[in-house]
């Protein structure tokens, strides 16, 4: 048992400090698009969910899509063929963190905590410069 103590002690000095950004919070949204994409995707492919600007110069996702081809390939080894833009999501910020439930009991149980838009095909086409996705799903077919 005096093992265990030791090890989640260990667990709880340094997973604070690998899960922190470099402005001090942790940023999950890019997780939970990966999520989303990986899950919309219903055909054999390598599965990324690349950011967009939706407040600033934000081109479609179809160019989004096209124009991170390269590093795609890259980040599977060039194991793929040509890219596309499937779907399309926007995460909304700012919504308020529901509290941790590491045991038995739901905290916060009922509330709402994150929200999230899928846009479908319709997404990839969303007009330039509109906000609107601030994901965009991206594959590379295998």
């Amino acid at each position: 048992m005096v093992g265990c103590g030791i090890l989640s002690f260990i667990f709880i000095i340094f997973v604070p400090a690998l899960t922190l950004g470099h402005t001090g919070y942790y940023n999950y949204y890019d997780e939970v698009a990966q999520s989303i994409c990986t899950a919309a995707s219903s055909r054999q492919g390598w599965v990324f969910a690349l950011r967009r600007d939706c407040l600033g110069t934000a081109p479609t996702c179809y160019n989004i899509c096209q124009s991170a081809r390269a590093d795609m390939e890259e980040a599977i080894s060039y194991n793929g063929r040509g890219s596309e833009c499937f779907d399309a999501v926007n995460i909304a910020k700012n919504r308020p963190s529901l509290r941790p439930n590491p045991g038995d009991r739901e905290t916060d149980a009922g509330k709402v905590g994150l929200v999230t838009y899928r846009y479908h095909q319709g997404g990839c086409s969303w007009a330039p410069n509109h906000c609107g996705p601030n994901y965009c799903c991206c594959r590379i077919p295998y």
